[in-house]
């Protein structure tokens, strides 16, 4: 693809990452302990998202995997850890490493959230038609692997789609 082309997809991108990422703050504000579009609702989704062999991270990997410094993060999960939604875990063979995990309360919480969140979606799917429906699910699931490329996500090391939801359905068994 020559450069131009890219342009315009990058652009193209944008215009939608940012209108997507308006339209989601707006649609999801739920008064809950943790807002949807926050730092702390990525946190809970990253953690949940861990495999079952391994259900913790250190605070190292999660300050990376979250962009911030480790000084924003020991705030955030002081701050998760005081709801009871994460924990920390020391090491046993070098105290100084100190693991996060999600906690039941944390998970329970965030599957309270993504049914409020999947609730306001069906909402918004009231002024769509039905091939419209099936427009946007065959969409969201051709766009899906892209977008995983492009973050570097496979999902195979957890076996888990990015925002733990079953892959798409076939849209025409909608």
């Amino acid at each position: 693809m020559d450069e131009e082309k890219k342009q315009l997809a990058g652009k193209a991108f944008l215009n939608f990452t940012i209108l997507f990422y308006t339209m989601t703050k707006n649609m999801y504000r739920h008064e809950n302990q943790i807002r949807a579009h926050s730092l702390a609702f990525q946190t809970l989704i990253d953690l949940n998202r861990l495999p079952l062999d391994r259900p913790s991270m250190t605070m190292s990997e999660l300050a990376e995997d979250l962009k911030i410094t480790k000084q924003q993060l020991t705030k955030l999960v002081n701050d998760l850890e005081e709801k009871q939604l994460v924990e920390r875990l020391h090491d046993k063979a070098n105290r100084r490493l100190v693991n996060i995990s999600i906690t039941a309360e944390g998970k329970e919480l965030l599957e309270r959230l993504k049914n409020d969140m999947l609730q306001t979606t069906l909402q918004s799917f009231s002024d769509l038609t039905d091939p419209e429906i099936q427009q946007l699910q065959k969409t969201l699931a051709d766009a899906e692997p892209l977008i995983r490329k492009m973050i570097g996500t496979t999902g195979a090391s957890s076996g888990r789609s990015l925002c733990e939801t079953e892959k798409y359905p076939d849209p025409s068994a909608l």
